[in-house]
């Protein structure tokens, strides 16, 4: 081989290439390392720890607020919970529920049928004790007699010949044993007459859907779906500022970092950017080897 011909014009490329690289090879390292401050005679040696280990409370803080400010914001995580892909199917469930017989879903929600009839029972229950104490508040009885007495006294000042026969305490004897009849009637008949009726209506509302009694108030599925839609919206929104304000996700980005070990950090750090690590120190090699080639014209 001739020996000029190697040192005037291969050497000066292949030297460069090997600074180039192992000075990029080493700046990546003083990344992380050394991971700890290095002290000669009592003084600390520049460069140490390495520019990570140093700066690591200052690029938690940051990394924190880059998270909270730049990624992690209301709107973003509002977004990717208001998308179609999210929503869609979330409000087609709950339709599908409101379109599922009530006793069925009712099941399903208690746990089991046994559970959801007795649920039924102690509201047909309740409901029945509240319409027959409803009943009673009204005061039926009182309300027949006056209204009776009314009618009567209308009638009898209508005809001549009633008006001289029937008197106001005839009519009042008569409608005081109608009304206690009827007081006696609702005491005695009233609650179970209640019950019954009652419980054959929440028994056969069980057998409707939710959207079928909707629909029988008046509501079409569609406009039932808009306003589950809005509630959905709106619900989201509140829950994620709601969470963000009790949150401080900067303050939980940052005790992470700082919880990390160097070791872990770095680990952490060459996961996901290793290629691009590499990549710089191989670029090292080719600008020294450029730049040594370059030296050979010069």
């Amino acid at each position: 081989m001739n020996w000029d011909l190697f040192t005037t014009y291969l050497l000066p490329p292949l030297v460069g290439a090997v600074i180039g690289y192992f000075t990029n090879y080493i700046a990546v390292k003083m990344l992380f390392r050394p991971r700890k401050a290095v002290y000669l005679f009592g003084h600390q040696l520049p460069f140490t720890p390495g520019a990570i280990p140093k700066g690591k409370a200052r690029l938690a803080k940051s990394a924190g607020k880059i998270v909270q400010n730049e990624l992690f914001t209301r709107e973003d995580i509002s977004g990717r919970l208001l998308t179609e892909e999210v929503e869609k199917p979330l409000i087609d469930k709950v339709m599908s529920i409101l379109d599922s017989n009530i006793k069925d879903t009712g099941s399903i929600l208690t746990g089991s049928p046994e559970k959801y009839d007795m649920l039924e029972n102690n509201f047909t229950e309740l409901l029945s004790q509240k319409i027959t104490d409803a009943i009673k508040r009204m005061d039926i009885p009182d309300t027949i007699h006056r209204e009776g007495k009314s009618m009567m006294l209308e009638h009898v000042l209508n005809s001549r010949f009633l008006s001289m026969v029937v008197t106001d305490k005839m009519i009042d004897r008569v409608m005081d044993a109608v009304s206690n009849k009827m007081e006696e009637f609702i005491d005695a008949k009233g609650p179970e007459m209640v019950s019954e009726i009652t419980t054959t209506r929440i028994h056969d509302l069980g057998e409707r859907t939710p959207l079928y009694v909707l629909d029988q108030a008046g509501y079409d599925p569609e406009f039932v779906r808009n306003k589950i839609t809005a509630a959905y919206r709106e619900s989201v929104v509140n829950a994620v500022n709601s969470a963000l304000r009790r949150i401080d996700v900067a303050k939980v980005v940052e005790d992470k970092i700082n919880s990390m070990s160097v070791e872990e950090l770095e680990k952490g750090v060459l996961t996901v950017m290793k290629s691009e690590l590499k990549l710089i120190v191989d670029l090292g090699a080719l600008i020294g080897l450029v730049i040594g080639s370059i030296n050979i014209f010069i």
